[in-house]
């Protein structure tokens, strides 16, 4: 095999590619779990123009969950769809019941959930009830309360 014919340049490139692979190594993943948890919603007593979250270990290994800038009609409801895979959440915002042609009012919401181990998370957030999202670390046995503002 000639040195600069395309064919060793093309072994040459395959063989570096599976050698990095292997450096780089494969990291098994634990199973998913899928928790679905409702955000009990209340009025706001204000204008809220911020789209906020707030997570805060409470104890117990239980964490509250706040959100606010929620535009919600009457009897619309939220639900946190939590997929949790070791040190890696997602957390998905859905509306649980929909009514069309409603005007929403300002709305806050919160929860306590369990399904959130004592480490450091990564955690996306995306919201499906208002079109942000946010990307953030948490760290489940921290009792000092995280705050994200959520983005398009």
């Amino acid at each position: 095999m000639d040195l600069n014919s395309p064919e060793f340049y093309t072994l040459a490139f395959v063989v570096a590619m599976a050698l990095v692979a292997l450096l780089m190594g494969h990291r098994d993943k634990g199973p998913a779990s899928t928790h679905i948890v409702q955000l009990l919603t209340t009025p706001a007593d204000e204008e809220i123009d911020d789209d906020v979250l707030r997570m805060k270990y409470v104890g117990g290994g239980r964490v509250l969950i706040s959100r606010d800038g929620l535009m919600l009609g009457e009897e619309e409801t939220v639900n946190l769809v939590f997929t949790i895979r070791d040190d890696e959440c997602t957390i998905l915002e859905k509306k649980g019941v929909k009514r069309r042609g409603v005007i929403g009012v300002p709305c806050k919401g919160e929860v306590t959930v369990k399904c959130l181990r004592p480490i450091k998370y990564r955690i996306r957030y995306e919201s499906q009830v208002t079109s942000r999202w946010a990307s953030f670390t948490y760290d489940a046995a921290s009792t000092s309360e995280k705050q994200v503002s959520l983005g398009y």
